[in-house]
């Protein structure tokens, strides 16, 4: 048997102590996301449980599986990210964004989700693109319920950065050369040179790719856990209605404050297509930052 035939036999053996390795020596800008990763997943689950008056809504009925669907991609994006298989994550998060969000417009529209009960060959009628849009006017009317006036450039903003999210992890899921290069140099075995194997990415640059993929993750299965408990209209008096809105505010702050250790931090995909945007994230640079 040559060196050659050894090394490949070997594989299989070697990844899970190098997919371990990458668990125990995971980056600290990692660690604390796995805190808010365990609350909103608590968060999510709990949302069906709270003592309902509307417990047969349909809306309820419909949204329920994209919420459940939803909490088992928050759970697979972060093992993979554990293990270094951020790639994979972000592929896996592609699919939680549009089931979070197809979760979140039906869990607030009796109409949207009898559109989506009677849907053609079972496939839900909205493109991912309709699905920002669709959950900008939402979150548009829960301000208004508010009593704030939101405008269209509002609107226009919100489902943007959306979409601009969604099509950034779709450079990692799929088959484009900026994905690839960046797979490959986790292998990287002289220069200009790489293995073709699978394995781990514990590239430095992989950390804010990572660090996205998860805050992305979060944000959107946060989207829909919240809009699921809104249309439940719980008892505010019960135990279960306030450790929700407990697990839920640890998560929206946790996100705010460590996404502020990534700013100014390149990533190491970029969406360079971008002829889909018509506006210039004025509101949210004046609300957020530049």
């Amino acid at each position: 048997m040559t060196a050659k035939i050894q090394a490949v036999d070997s594989l299989w053996s070697v990844l899970p102590d190098l997919e371990s390795a990458s668990r125990d020596g995971m980056d600290r800008a990692l660690l604390a996301w796995e805190k808010l990763i365990q609350r909103c997943i608590e968060a999510g689950a709990l949302a069906p449980m709270v003592v309902a008056s509307k417990p047969t809504d349909v809306r309820l009925m419909a949204a329920a599986p994209f919420l459940k669907r939803t909490l088992d991609d928050l759970r697979a994006v972060w093992l993979l990210v554990q293990v270094g298989y951020s790639a994979q994550a972000a592929s896996v998060a592609a699919a939680l964004f549009e089931n979070a969000l197809t979760a979140a417009v039906i869990a607030e529209s009796t109409t949207l989700a009898k559109q989506a009960l009677n849907s053609k060959n079972l496939d839900i009628p909205w493109s991912a693109k309709d699905l920002c849009q669709l959950d900008a006017k939402r979150e548009g009317r829960l301000a208004e319920q508010r009593g704030e006036k939101p405008t269209a450039k509002e609107y226009e903003d919100s489902w943007s950065v959306s979409y601009l999210h969604y099509k950034w992890l779709c450079q990692i899921k799929h088959p484009t050369l900026q994905a690839a290069f960046h797979a490959a140099k986790a292998s990287a075995v002289g220069p200009n040179e790489f293995a073709v194997r699978p394995g781990p990415n514990n590239l430095p640059e992989d950390v804010q790719l990572k660090v996205r993929v998860v805050a992305i993750s979060l944000t959107k299965t946060l989207q829909a856990a919240k809009s699921f408990f809104l249309t439940v209209a719980g008892d505010e008096a019960s135990a279960e209605y306030q450790a929700f809105e407990d697990k839920v505010n640890e998560v929206h702050f946790g996100i705010m404050d460590q996404i502020k250790h990534q700013y100014g931090k390149e990533s190491p995909i970029q969406v360079l297509d971008r002829g889909f945007l018509k506006t210039d994230f004025a509101t949210l640079k004046a609300k957020y930052g530049p």
